[in-house]
């Protein structure tokens, strides 16, 4: 649902930002941004909270939503794993997300600005031109869940329950994904160019595996068996910084949509990685394109390698189920709607 609502009948803006996003450039905005919100929403009182470690900005956001309800906006800052902490304090609350991309992937801007601009000024100077009006909108949520999950450190997390605003993926793109992110905490200073050293990484090892794959559309339920070399399930269109697996996505229509490619060779995956960069459809003897309102998706051989808006898991089995309307989200009202939720 799209509702325009007027900048200050807002009493709250709580502004969360990571310290370490975007080779902590963020810091250096910080009171500059601040500064703008307090103009877009000029009846509201601007708070600011750095986050320090994992699941802040969830706490955060949560503890936001709990006090200030539809009288508060939460401003996240910081890359999509970020924006997804926050996304998660206030899945089911009345309470709007407004994102700022200061990450290197920002995946989740990229469908939610599209069409206008990825850069954090740009996008509040269109919020100070809607006329003292946002526009609110509803969107889908992908809620997963799982037991016995290992995270990417080491720990074992016996139940897994996680809402993915973004992109889930299994197999090649996650464990690229997965690299990346420990390149890019090692060596902030490369930014965007962790992903493609993590492709690289990546294919030096054991690509493919074996799924079994329960999909749900409506009252249809299919299962079947198939090997892989990589598994793109998108809430939303982009993920890896800017690759394009679902570019006709849309964020609030009930549904996921999967991408499943088979085993590839090594010459056959740089294709792919094209095609998946300008958002070309993959043909139907590479990949397969499906569309489910829940599925399960079980090992066969390997464990599953997943990333859930960027963050790595390892499982045997995960479930994951749409929630409709699950996260409010708030865009200048002077941009058009983005493709995404047309």
């Amino acid at each position: 649902m799209s509702t325009l609502r007027e900048c200050r009948t807002f009493s709250n803006v709580h502004f969360i930002y990571n310290p370490q996003s975007g080779n902590q450039t963020i810091q250096r905005n910080v009171g500059t941004l601040a500064s703008k919100l307090s103009r877009v929403f000029p009846h509201a009182h601007v708070s600011i909270e750095p986050t320090a470690g994992p699941a802040d900005a969830t706490k955060y956001a949560r503890r936001v939503a709990q006090q200030y309800g539809s009288d508060a906006v939460v401003v996240i800052a910081g890359g999509d794993g970020s924006v997804s902490e926050a996304a998660n304090g206030l899945i089911g609350s009345e309470t709007p997300l407004l994102v700022l991309p200061y990450g290197t992937g920002n995946d989740l801007a990229r469908t939610l600005y599209h069409g206008g601009s990825n850069s954090p000024h740009d996008i509040l100077e269109a919020f100070r031109a809607g006329e003292g009006n946002v526009r609110v909108e509803a969107m889908d949520s992908i809620r997963v869940t799982g037991k016995n999950v290992r995270v990417s450190g080491g720990q074992i997390q016996q139940e897994l329950d996680y809402h993915c605003v973004n992109v889930i993926s299994i197999g090649l793109d996650s464990r690229v994904a997965i690299v990346a992110d420990s390149i890019h905490r090692r060596v902030p200073w490369l930014l965007g160019m962790s992903y493609p050293i993590g492709i690289v990484a990546a294919l030096t090892k054991p690509r493919d595996a074996r799924m079994r794959l329960v999909r749900h559309s409506g009252t249809e339920v299919e299962t079947v068996e198939r090997d892989y070399t990589l598994c793109a399930i998108g809430n939303a269109s982009y993920y890896g910084g800017g690759f394009l697996p679902h570019p006709d996505a849309r964020i609030n229509d009930g549904l996921m949509n999967l991408l499943t490619a088979r085993p590839l060779a090594l010459t056959e995956i740089v294709k792919l990685l094209g095609k998946f960069r300008f958002g070309e459809r993959i043909p139907s003897d590479v990949a397969t394109y499906e569309q489910a309102d829940k599925i399960t998706i079980e090992a066969l051989s390997d464990e599953l390698v997943i990333t859930l808006d960027g963050e790595g898991f390892y499982a045997d089995k995960i479930d994951a189920e749409v929630v409709p309307g699950a996260l409010n989200v708030v865009l200048p009202a002077s941009w058009n709607r983005p493709q995404a939720l047309l």
